[in-house]
C-alpha cells in the first residue's frame, strides 16, 4: 500500500513528503510542504477523493477499514 501511495503522489508534489502508516494499518497520515499541500488535495479535493477511493477499494478487498489524512510535514515547514 506504501508503493502504491508513493507512485501516486510522486508526480504532484515538488518537494519530499513523508509517508506515515500507523501500526494498526487502519490510517495513512501524509505530511508535505507548505507549497504542495494545496497540490496533493487538488482543486476541490478531486486529488484526496480519488486516493480516498482507491483506499476504500484496496480496504474492501482485504477487509479493512482505512482513512486517509492529508497535512503539514513539520519536518518540512
Amino acid at each position: 500500500m506504501q508503493q502504491l501511495i508513493e507512485a501516486i503522489f510522486n508526480d504532484v508534489v515538488d518537494e519530499e513528503y513523508a509517508i506515515k502508516i500507523n501500526l494498526n494499518n487502519t490510517n495513512v497520515e501524509l505530511g508535505f510542504g507548505e507549497k504542495d499541500i494545496a497540490r496533493a488535495i487538488g482543486k476541490n479535493g478531486r486529488t484526496a477523493t480519488a486516493v480516498r477511493i482507491i483506499l476504500k477499494h484496496y480496504a474492501r478487498l482485504s477487509g479493512t477499514c482505512i482513512g486517509l489524512n492529508i497535512g503539514a510535514n513539520p519536518k518540512t515547514t
